[in-house]
Protein backbone atom coordinates (compact mmCIF):
# COMPACT_ATOMS: atom_id res chain seq x y z
CA UNK A 1 0.00 0.00 0.00
CA UNK A 2 2.72 2.43 0.98
CA UNK A 3 4.72 1.64 -2.15
CA UNK A 4 2.01 2.79 -4.54
CA UNK A 5 1.47 5.97 -2.53
CA UNK A 6 5.21 6.64 -2.56
CA UNK A 7 5.30 6.09 -6.33
CA UNK A 8 2.37 8.47 -6.73
CA UNK A 9 3.98 11.18 -4.60
CA UNK A 10 7.31 10.84 -6.43
CA UNK A 11 5.75 10.93 -9.90
CA UNK A 12 3.40 13.82 -9.09
CA UNK A 13 6.08 15.91 -7.42
CA UNK A 14 8.55 15.19 -10.22
CA UNK A 15 6.03 16.57 -12.72
CA UNK A 16 5.48 19.64 -10.54
CA UNK A 17 9.23 20.18 -10.21
CA UNK A 18 9.81 19.90 -13.95
CA UNK A 19 6.90 22.27 -14.63
CA UNK A 20 8.35 24.83 -12.24
CA UNK A 21 11.83 24.51 -13.76
CA UNK A 22 10.43 24.94 -17.28
CA UNK A 23 8.43 27.98 -16.14
CA UNK A 24 11.54 29.52 -14.60
CA UNK A 25 13.52 28.85 -17.78
CA UNK A 26 10.80 30.39 -19.97
CA UNK A 27 10.60 33.39 -17.68
CA UNK A 28 14.39 33.85 -17.75
CA UNK A 29 14.63 33.47 -21.54
CA UNK A 30 11.65 35.69 -22.32
CA UNK A 31 13.14 38.84 -20.85
CA UNK A 32 11.22 42.05 -20.43
CA UNK A 33 8.28 42.64 -18.16
CA UNK A 34 5.44 40.09 -18.25
CA UNK A 35 2.18 41.09 -19.92
CA UNK A 36 -0.68 39.36 -18.11
CA UNK A 37 -3.72 38.42 -20.14
CA UNK A 38 -7.08 37.71 -18.52
CA UNK A 39 -8.10 35.59 -21.51
CA UNK A 40 -5.01 33.36 -21.24
CA UNK A 41 -5.41 33.08 -17.49
CA UNK A 42 -9.01 31.87 -17.69
CA UNK A 43 -8.23 29.52 -20.58
CA UNK A 44 -5.57 27.91 -18.39
CA UNK A 45 -8.10 27.59 -15.57
CA UNK A 46 -10.58 25.97 -17.98
CA UNK A 47 -7.94 23.50 -19.19
CA UNK A 48 -7.04 22.55 -15.65
CA UNK A 49 -10.72 22.13 -14.73
CA UNK A 50 -11.29 19.85 -17.74
CA UNK A 51 -8.28 17.71 -16.83
CA UNK A 52 -9.47 16.87 -13.32
CA UNK A 53 -12.60 14.80 -14.14
CA UNK A 54 -10.72 12.85 -16.82
CA UNK A 55 -7.90 11.98 -14.44
CA UNK A 56 -10.31 11.13 -11.63
CA UNK A 57 -12.29 8.84 -13.92
CA UNK A 58 -9.16 7.03 -15.06
CA UNK A 59 -7.93 6.64 -11.49
CA UNK A 60 -11.24 5.22 -10.27
CA UNK A 61 -11.46 2.35 -12.77
CA UNK A 62 -10.54 -0.30 -10.20
CA UNK A 63 -12.31 -3.14 -11.97
CA UNK A 64 -9.71 -3.17 -14.75
CA UNK A 65 -6.83 -3.79 -12.34
CA UNK A 66 -5.90 -7.45 -12.64
CA UNK A 67 -2.41 -7.48 -11.12
CA UNK A 68 -0.04 -5.49 -8.97
CA UNK A 69 1.89 -4.42 -12.05
CA UNK A 70 -1.30 -2.99 -13.55
CA UNK A 71 -1.88 -1.11 -10.29
CA UNK A 72 1.60 0.38 -10.53
CA UNK A 73 0.99 1.46 -14.13
CA UNK A 74 -2.36 2.99 -13.15
CA UNK A 75 -0.66 4.85 -10.29
CA UNK A 76 1.91 6.38 -12.64
CA UNK A 77 -0.79 7.30 -15.17
CA UNK A 78 -2.87 8.92 -12.42
CA UNK A 79 0.08 10.96 -11.18
CA UNK A 80 0.98 12.23 -14.63
CA UNK A 81 -2.57 13.14 -15.66
CA UNK A 82 -3.36 14.86 -12.38
CA UNK A 83 -0.06 16.77 -12.48
CA UNK A 84 -1.17 18.38 -15.74
CA UNK A 85 -2.76 21.04 -13.55
CA UNK A 86 0.77 21.99 -12.46
CA UNK A 87 1.73 22.64 -16.07
CA UNK A 88 -1.18 25.06 -16.50
CA UNK A 89 -0.20 26.77 -13.27
CA UNK A 90 3.45 27.00 -14.31
CA UNK A 91 2.47 28.56 -17.64
CA UNK A 92 0.30 31.10 -15.82
CA UNK A 93 3.16 32.03 -13.52
CA UNK A 94 5.69 32.15 -16.38
CA UNK A 95 3.50 34.54 -18.34
CA UNK A 96 2.93 36.82 -15.34
CA UNK A 97 -0.74 36.08 -14.71
CA UNK A 98 -2.14 37.53 -11.50
CA UNK A 99 -5.29 37.47 -9.45
CA UNK A 100 -8.04 34.99 -8.84
CA UNK A 101 -7.13 32.74 -11.79
CA UNK A 102 -3.68 32.01 -10.35
CA UNK A 103 -5.14 31.21 -6.93
CA UNK A 104 -7.65 28.89 -8.57
CA UNK A 105 -4.87 27.13 -10.48
CA UNK A 106 -2.78 26.70 -7.33
CA UNK A 107 -5.78 25.32 -5.45
CA UNK A 108 -6.49 22.91 -8.32
CA UNK A 109 -2.95 21.55 -8.08
CA UNK A 110 -3.52 20.90 -4.37
CA UNK A 111 -6.94 19.38 -5.07
CA UNK A 112 -5.48 17.16 -7.79
CA UNK A 113 -2.75 15.96 -5.45
CA UNK A 114 -5.23 15.16 -2.68
CA UNK A 115 -7.70 13.44 -5.03
CA UNK A 116 -4.94 11.34 -6.53
CA UNK A 117 -3.60 10.41 -3.12
CA UNK A 118 -7.04 9.18 -2.09
CA UNK A 119 -7.57 7.32 -5.37
CA UNK A 120 -4.18 5.64 -5.10
CA UNK A 121 -5.09 4.56 -1.57
CA UNK A 122 -8.15 2.77 -2.96
CA UNK A 123 -6.02 1.38 -5.77
CA UNK A 124 -3.43 0.09 -3.30
CA UNK A 125 -6.14 -1.62 -1.26
CA UNK A 126 -7.40 -3.34 -4.42
CA UNK A 127 -3.87 -4.29 -5.50
CA UNK A 128 -3.13 -5.83 -2.10
CA UNK A 129 -5.79 -8.45 -2.78
CA UNK A 130 -4.28 -9.43 -6.13
CA UNK A 131 -1.38 -11.77 -6.84
CA UNK A 132 1.60 -10.56 -8.86
CA UNK A 133 1.21 -11.22 -12.58
CA UNK A 134 3.13 -14.22 -13.85
CA UNK A 135 5.71 -13.43 -16.51
CA UNK A 136 4.89 -14.63 -20.03
CA UNK A 137 8.61 -14.94 -20.85
CA UNK A 138 10.24 -18.11 -22.13
CA UNK A 139 11.47 -18.99 -18.63
CA UNK A 140 14.99 -19.93 -19.73
CA UNK A 141 16.13 -16.46 -20.73
CA UNK A 142 18.41 -14.00 -19.02
CA UNK A 143 17.18 -11.37 -16.61
CA UNK A 144 17.08 -8.75 -19.35
CA UNK A 145 14.86 -11.03 -21.42
CA UNK A 146 12.38 -11.17 -18.54
CA UNK A 147 12.46 -7.39 -18.19
CA UNK A 148 11.90 -7.00 -21.95
CA UNK A 149 8.99 -9.43 -21.77
CA UNK A 150 7.44 -7.54 -18.85
CA UNK A 151 7.85 -4.25 -20.71
CA UNK A 152 6.29 -5.71 -23.84
CA UNK A 153 3.40 -7.11 -21.83
CA UNK A 154 2.84 -3.75 -20.14
CA UNK A 155 2.85 -1.88 -23.44
CA UNK A 156 0.43 -4.35 -24.98
CA UNK A 157 -1.89 -3.97 -21.96
CA UNK A 158 -1.78 -0.18 -22.29
CA UNK A 159 -2.54 -0.33 -26.02
CA UNK A 160 -5.42 -2.72 -25.38
CA UNK A 161 -6.77 -0.41 -22.65
CA UNK A 162 -6.59 2.65 -24.92
CA UNK A 163 -8.31 0.78 -27.74
CA UNK A 164 -11.12 -0.21 -25.37
CA UNK A 165 -11.47 3.41 -24.26
CA UNK A 166 -11.75 4.54 -27.88
CA UNK A 167 -14.44 2.00 -28.61
CA UNK A 168 -16.53 2.85 -25.54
Amino acid sequence: MATLRLVYVAAFMAQVLVAVLVALAVRALAGGPPRPSDVLAWILVALAVMQLPFAALMASRLGTITSRQAALARTLFTAVTLAATAWSTALALATGQRGLSVYLLLSMVMLAYAAGFLAVGRLAHRAATLPPRASRGSGGGAASGTADSALETGVLEDVDHIERLGGA
